[in-house]
C-alpha cells in the first residue's frame, strides 16, 4: 500500500469520525479530499465508499438534494456484487427523500 493511498484511507476514517461528532464542515473537507483522491487513482470501490459517507455528511446537515446526487454516483460505481452496499446506499436514499 502506498502512502497517498493509505492517507486517503485515513482521511475517509476521519471524515466518518468527525461526521459522528456533529462536525460536518470538517467532514465534508476530508471526504470530499478522499472522494477526488479514489476518483484519479480509479478506485471506484473506495471512491463509493468515500461518496457514501459524504452523503451521510450531507443528509446529516440537511442537504438533501445534493446528498442523493453523490448516493446516485456512488451507485454507478458499484458493481451488482456489492449488495449490502447497494442496499444500504437505498436506505440512506430513502432517508434523503423523506426530508427532501
Amino acid at each position: 500500500m502506498d502512502l497517498p493511498r493509505a492517507l486517503a484511507l485515513v482521511q475517509r476514517h476521519q471524515g466518518r469520525a468527525l461526521r459522528g461528532m456533529g462536525r460536518l464542515a470538517e467532514s465534508r473537507v476530508l471526504l470530499e479530499a478522499a472522494t477526488a483522491f479514489f476518483e484519479e487513482q480509479g478506485e471506484a470501490y473506495n471512491q463509493a465508499r468515500a461518496l457514501t459517507d459524504l452523503a451521510e455528511a450531507l443528509h446529516d446537515a440537511g442537504e438533501n438534494a445534493e446528498a442523493l446526487t453523490k448516493i446516485t454516483l456512488a451507485e454507478r460505481l458499484l458493481t451488482p456484487a456489492a449488495t449490502p452496499h447497494l442496499m444500504y446506499l437505498a436506505g440512506l436514499r430513502l432517508r434523503c427523500e423523506a426530508v427532501a
